[in-house]
């Protein structure tokens, strides 16, 4: 284990909030250097238990271990954990250079080291122009930029970042997630950021762990959880345009909707005659001019917006299904009938009650 980063543990965790359940028996392990993302809805309850790491709030039952021992019983003494907030939570009558430099002051950080570590910071984050300047003359990016900063001189072993780039312009928001897997792949920080913007969380996580409703679904790389997530929940959370999900029957190797064959099932022949809900990605959804085979579909197009890198199409299926589509090497127009190919080796079938990938159990 590196003298830069510390494992954390979470064992069974439970948050209440008067009589209600925020996080229900949550178990988590983030390996030591790691960069992991808490990705879910607002009020899912990831920013409750990325304060519950950082020992701000209480747990209601279950364990935070820090390299293996009890928050409780660890005092952190500023080199083990370091969080910035959505709010930025600066001091608004300290300039930028104070903000940053404060807490290393308290941590009676040398004043040659102090300078050094600072004047790094504040180049790297484009802010040596603003270094005398109060949070009230700063723009919002800048001032999340300032909260940045100050987590990153304190350079512990644990770096906590709530919704960091929330306020900073789009423009800026890509440049200041380089900045941030930098940090990362400079001082190998064991990194837990929460976010609810999908992008984001595939971008810079190692692992994702998804969350709804105080629930972990799904922790894995962005890779796995996108090819092959454990429930429908999960699918439809990650991925722009959002996954198709249809209405299907299994039946003699086949998947059917509306008495016509979808996709032939290659890989299981055991599941049972039913309902189940298939899922398809826009960009694995193959569009033709023609009908290549029995499985091409007609289908209207009734919307097309053109990205230029590609086409992303709206079709009406039967008059019952929109479904969204990603081509780059189809001419077509409004209410031109176009077919559809689904292939059974990025399809997804859900079972319709449990809503749980078929697949997950079977890989």
């Amino acid at each position: 284990m590196s003298d830069n980063n510390a494992t954390i543990e979470l064992k069974e965790i439970t948050k209440d909030f008067k009589n209600t359940k925020v996080i229900d028996q949550l178990n988590l392990k983030v390996a030591a250097g790691e960069f992991l993302v808490l990705l879910g809805p607002s009020g899912c309850g990831k920013s409750t238990t990325l304060r519950m790491i950082a020992g701000l709030e209480s747990v209601s039952n279950g364990e935070v271990l820090i390299d293996g021992d009890d928050l409780k019983k660890k005092a952190n003494d500023g080199h083990t954990i370091a969080m910035v907030f959505q709010d930025y939570a600066l001091y608004p009558n300290m300039t930028v250079y104070q903000n940053l430099e404060y807490a290393l002051k308290v941590h009676k950080v040398a004043k040659d080291e102090r300078q050094k570590r600072l004047e790094s910071i504040l180049e790297t984050l484009n802010l040596s122009d603003y270094r005398d300047r109060l949070p009230s003359e700063l723009s919002g990016g800048q001032k999340q930029r300032v909260a940045l900063g100050r987590g990153m001189a304190k350079k512990s072993k644990i770096f906590l970042l709530d919704e960091p780039l929330s306020n900073i312009d789009v423009q800026l928001r890509e440049k200041a997630r380089d900045e941030i897997q930098s940090l990362h792949d400079r001082n190998k920080q064991t990194i837990v950021y929460v976010t609810h913007d999908q992008l984001e969380a595939m971008a810079l996580g190692d692992r994702i762990a998804v969350m709804n409703d105080g629930i972990i679904q799904m922790v894995d790389t962005p890779e796995n959880i996108y090819k092959n997530p454990t429930n429908l929940f999960v699918a439809k959370f990650i991925g722009t345009p959002q996954i198709n999900v249809l209405p299907v029957w299994y039946q003699d190797g086949y998947l059917t909707m509306d008495e016509t064959k979808l996709v032939k099932l290659d890989r299981i022949n055991s599941i049972d005659p039913k309902d189940y809900l298939l899922g398809v990605r826009p960009e694995h959804i193959k569009v033709s001019k023609n009908s290549e085979s029995e499985f091409s579909v007609p289908t209207k197009v009734t919307k097309i917006v053109d990205y230029g890198r590609y086409i992303q199409l709206t079709l009406d299926l039967n008059g019952q299904h929109v479904i969204k589509a990603v081509t780059k090497d189809i001419d077509c127009k409004i209410d031109d009938t176009v077919f559809i190919r689904i292939d059974e080796r990025t399809s997804i079938i859900f079972d319709k009650d449990s809503q749980k990938n078929i697949y997950w159990d079977r890989v």
